[in-house]
């Protein structure tokens, strides 16, 4: 197992919506506030849709934000990975990436439709 880096609690912002071809892009705006380790922050999660099947349970998205750190300084970061429904108010969010803070990482966490939270952890990868 990777090291442990530190956990996350974000909270829904806003949601924007465009139209490309057959699909519809979701961008899912989350604020993470006053965290121990990245300080406050606001990121983005992406994930596009077909629009043939508005129901699918799974597939890829993109992750990207920015944080405050306590210090005061600032690092930024981006991610690739995939969602999964894993109940009807419920997904599971795994993906990989770089930040300017830590380098090479891996996050595993939990949306939460219902409080509209995102919550989990990150790991050196």
């Amino acid at each position: 197992m990777s090291e442990k880096l530190g956990d996350f609690l974000l909270h829904h912002v806003s949601n924007t919506y465009e139209r490309t071809d057959s699909t519809l892009r979701t961008q899912v705006n989350w604020e993470l506030k006053d965290n121990e380790l990245w300080g406050s922050g606001f990121n983005t999660l992406t994930v596009e849709h077909d629009m043939k099947n508005p129901n699918a349970t799974s597939g890829k998205c993109l992750w990207a934000g920015e944080v405050f750190l306590p210090d005061g300084t600032r690092a930024m970061g981006w991610d690739e990975g995939t969602w999964e429904a894993t109940d009807e108010h419920t997904w599971k969010v795994e993906v990989t990436g770089w930040n300017s803070l830590d380098g090479n990482t891996r996050t595993e966490g939990v949306i939460s439709l219902a409080e509209r939270t995102f919550s989990g952890s990150v790991y050196k990868a």
